[in-house]
């Protein structure tokens, strides 16, 4: 989900002094619901896909798409830029079960209105924007370590069921 939908020409190159210099993202990012913020985590700093986080995180493909969507709403209205429909767009084109139908439909959008691939492009600027706040906020690799003691946790769960097992058959 990191890598762009297409080049960006120079004219939409991100203003000075915007979002990633916004003294409040770093708050926004951190008031997040859990989940969100896990959603993102997993997508901007692991690279994770819409089915990998779905899986790590117990829900649906389309839990995970919902929930990028309202972290890019959230975080867009910092800047006051974007749409709510680039943010549902910019997600879904990410999700690998959009249909050709689906594509059809975003071009159509698209070219509805002068200011939808504005909004689009504001969108993936934004997208862009947080990898670097995001590794900021979670300097010191904390997320991994929660995870690293989870997956520990849960392999000492499974040994202890393994002994008990077998010491119940004896």
């Amino acid at each position: 989900m990191a890598r762009s939908l297409t080049p960006l020409p120079g004219w939409l190159q991100r203003r000075p002094g915007s979002l990633s210099g916004n003294a409040s993202l770093p708050h926004a990012l951190r008031a997040l619901p859990r989940r969100q913020r896990q959603v993102l985590l997993l997508a901007r700093l692991d690279s994770l896909g819409f089915a990998e986080i779905a899986q790590h995180l117990g829900v649906t493909p389309e839990r995970v798409e919902a929930d990028l969507t309202c972290v890019l709403n959230t975080l867009g209205q910092l800047e006051r830029t974007g749409s709510t429909q680039a943010s549902a767009w910019y997600t879904r084109l990410q999700n690998p079960a959009v249909t050709p139908s689906e594509r059809i439909d975003f071009r159509r959008w698209l070219d509805a209105q002068p200011g939808h691939l504005q909004a689009f492009h504001q969108t993936e600027l934004l997208w862009r924007s947080l990898l670097s706040p995001v590794q900021a906020l979670m300097a010191g690799g904390a997320h991994l370590q929660a995870r690293r003691k989870a997956s520990l946790g849960g392999w000492i769960a499974g040994l202890v069921a393994l002994m008990l097992l077998s010491w119940l058959s004896s």
